[in-house]
């Protein structure tokens, strides 16, 4: 892509800030499908304010910057006016949304305009066989094609629409990991689509890259994959896990105590702190461990699948909840009793052993209907229910690895007269 200099700042090492331009046609000519799987980005979600954005086109009015971050070191010449950038060497920080968007509505136009279909229905159709995913994703449907695509024809030149229009683009060259992290979470502060468990996710993006091929045994899901809501709802099967869940979970053992996704504890504790991951969070460095991690996940997996073979989809359903999985781990956290003056090389031995003492009593003792049916009676009842259940299957937890005799219904009772 080949951009006009606008303005332009050297940070030094090849960082540097660029405002620059180019036409719109430039733009969605050089992308292909790569540039929206960009790890870091959240996924394409339906927008109602950004459906008429071709009237915007259409009109010549200015759209906002787009942010781009550039993998490679340039030298700028700063008296240059252009500088040409690798198309596959390029991720959006912000603008995915408007780009997927003109991107999608782009290669609809020339298929149009090059198969000259008889009708809209075949339109419709034949491009649906195509691009799917403009169609899944909530894009496009029947109302896109009727307002813009008459009998299965362009109503508008868009070619010329593009080629005569520019965008503004803001573009970061040579970004460490941690910088990029943190420019995406604050270019999206205030975007309400972008929710609080891929701002987890994007800060903890090195670790699931370690642990999502670890073993084959083990599904980490991301909130922009097609199966996160399905596995959040308990439809699952023993070994799928949401990527933020296991986040707050480990965070739940390593302070004893329930956590639950929130924007809150990201800065509580420093999340985006350079120098360690995990800021001001005890025994960050030690838990947070893609190794440590990789074998906690095999004795999770190990209970996960007990509890399946002995309550079936009742069990497995159970188990994989943010609720369950964040009072476990605080059970854990609270009966090995971690503290400052914790010996750091023993400590994830210390846990892994006592997760294998939950996989030997655990699953024998759960009375999932006895459960389920204290979850019931909560029903209308003004406390925060959330944050009962997990500290009711963190006291259960305990319990358990005390090998103490405890019932639901007792502990539901105690923790709901507090």
């Amino acid at each position: 892509m080949k951009f006009n200099i606008l303005n332009s700042k050297n940070f030094n090492n090849g960082k540097f800030w660029l405002l620059t331009e180019l036409s719109l046609f430039d733009y969605v000519n050089s992308l292909t499908e790569d540039n929206f799987n960009f790890e870091v980005q959240r996924k394409i979600v339906k927008n109602k304010y950004l459906d008429g954005i071709l009237s915007t086109i259409e009109a010549g009015e200015p759209l906002p910057n787009i942010t781009l971050a550039y993998h490679k070191k340039v030298n700028i010449n700063t008296e240059s006016k252009t500088i040409i950038l690798e198309q596959d060497k390029i991720d959006i920080l912000d603008g995915l949304q408007r780009t997927y968007r003109l991107w999608a509505f782009w290669k609809i136009y020339n298929d149009i305009k090059t198969n000259k279909y008889e009708d809209l229905k075949i339109a419709v159709k034949n491009i649906r066989q195509k691009f799917p995913d403009f169609f899944e994703n909530g894009i496009v449907d029947a109302k896109f094609f009727k307002q813009n695509f008459e009998d299965g024809k362009t109503k508008v030149d868009y070619e010329e629409k593009y080629k005569s229009y520019n965008l503004y683009f803001t573009i970061w060259t040579n970004l460490t990991e941690t910088e990029l992290v943190k420019k995406m979470l604050i270019l999206n502060a205030g975007h309400k689509a972008v929710s609080t468990q891929h701002q987890f996710e994007i800060l903890f993006l090195n670790l699931w890259k370690s642990l999502k091929d670890n073993n084959k045994n083990i599904t980490i899901i991301r909130e922009k994959e097609s199966q996160f809501n399905q596995v959040k709802r308990g439809n699952r099967n023993p070994g799928e896990y949401l990527f933020s869940t296991i986040i707050t979970s480990l965070m739940s053992l390593v302070l004893a105590k329930p956590q639950r996704i929130s924007s809150d504890i990201i800065y509580k504790y420093d999340l985006i702190d350079e120098k360690e991951q995990g800021g001001s969070l005890k025994f960050a460095e030690i838990i947070f461990n893609s190794g440590f991690i990789s074998e906690l996940l095999n004795k999770i997996y190990l209970l996960d699948k007990k509890i399946n073979s002995e309550y079936g989809e009742l069990g497995t359903s159970w188990f994989g909840k943010d609720t369950t999985l964040n009072g476990i781990f605080a059970g854990v956290g609270s009966y090995l009793d971690i503290n400052e003056d914790e010996d750091t090389s023993e400590l994830t031995i210390k846990i892994l052993i006592t997760f294998d003492i939950l996989i030997e009593n655990f699953s024998s003792k759960l009375e999932l209907e006895k459960f389920n049916s204290q979850y019931d009676n909560l029903s209308g009842r003004s406390v925060n229910i959330g944050n009962l259940i997990r500290t009711v299957i963190m006291n259960y937890t305990v319990k358990v690895l005390n090998k103490e005799t405890t019932s639901w219904n007792t502990l539901f009772n105690q923790q709901m007269k507090k």
